[in-house]
């Protein structure tokens, strides 16, 4: 199977996981495109293509942007009718920001963090060069996240790849272990403050919200606000720093324990990293540094 291959179904297994279902599929000069349904009835079109850059996926349809925020992606840009600076979703505050890391990376841990923004904090955030992760390269987001740890108004869950797998085999669905991880993370924050905040605000990566509202357990009047592109919200944006410095050093502590590379993603590199460390280490060790429900697994 080539790589282009192997990338495909890796999409396509990170998406029936979170509850889409494939519903056709036909070539398009360079690549592939699939339609979707979720929940039987919410379609959106998954393309897929290959070229001189690499590989690369554009969601589309009525549901993109969910797809989008399943698959780690961008869907289309249209027109933007949030509000611009300090609360583009009219949250106020105070309010708990959360977002997650590692949900599209073979290897290394799953994380979801969470932070708390209080009245007038967002300068102060800004000073830090608090911004979307996505945005920031690795030595940036160490060195923030070493400021923000100091703040100490964060909360950061990790599960690491022998846990995750454990978990994940547990509840079959990728956004329902992500939906327990991240009201670990509010809980934690709301047990730790005494104000409760008047909102939530969590990067959008399932359009039902049933399993996070109960997991949350929001206190009575606080609002659940889950949206794309949410780290345009500074609370979210420091929550995808944090998360993004704990995958990487989730990372690490995988290549000391077995004096090994683990490359992020799930393209061609992750591809020759995990055919070397089954080659040294056996199959059997997979668990014990990858996500192996992805389909790169099976090409091992």
């Amino acid at each position: 199977m080539s790589d282009f291959q192997t990338f495909c179904r890796d999409l396509l297994k990170r998406a029936e996981a979170a509850g889409w279902a494939i519903a056709s599929e036909k070539a398009l000069p360079y690549g592939r495109q699939y339609g979707l349904l979720q929940h039987g009835a919410t379609k959106a079109v998954l393309s897929c293509y290959h070229g001189k850059k690499g590989f690369s996926f554009v969601p589309a349809g009525k549901a993109a942007d969910d797809l989008a925020a399943t698959l780690g992606g961008v869907a289309p840009r249209r027109a933007d009718k949030r509000p611009a600076g300090d609360d583009p979703f009219s949250a106020g505050t105070p309010r708990l920001g959360g977002d997650e890391s590692g949900k599209g990376d073979y290897f290394g841990p799953l994380v979801v963090a969470a932070w708390r923004l209080g009245p007038g904090e967002v300068d102060g955030l800004r000073a830090l060069g608090v911004a979307d992760s996505k945005v920031l390269a690795d030595s940036s987001i160490a060195r923030i996240a070493g400021r923000l740890d100091e703040l100490g108004r964060g909360a950061v869950h990790v599960l690491m790849p022998r846990e995750y797998n454990v978990r994940y085999a547990e509840s079959g669905n990728l956004n329902v272990l992500l939906s327990q991880m991240h009201g670990a993370c509010v809980r934690e924050l709301l047990e730790r403050d005494g104000e409760p905040p008047v909102s939530v605000v969590i990067d959008q990566y399932a359009r039902n919200t049933t399993v996070l509202e109960r997991a949350a357990r929001l206190p009575r009047g606080c609002r659940l606000i889950t949206r794309t592109k949410g780290e345009s919200d500074p609370a979210v944006a420091a929550a995808s720093i944090l998360a993004r410095a704990a995958f990487v050093d989730g990372l690490k502590t995988l290549s000391h324990e077995f004096g090994f590379t683990f490359p992020p993603g799930a393209g061609s590199p992750v591809l020759r990293a995990g055919g070397e460390f089954v080659r040294t280490y056996g199959r059997a060790r997979l668990p014990d540094v990858a996500k192996v429900h992805f389909a790169t697994s099976d090409k091992l």
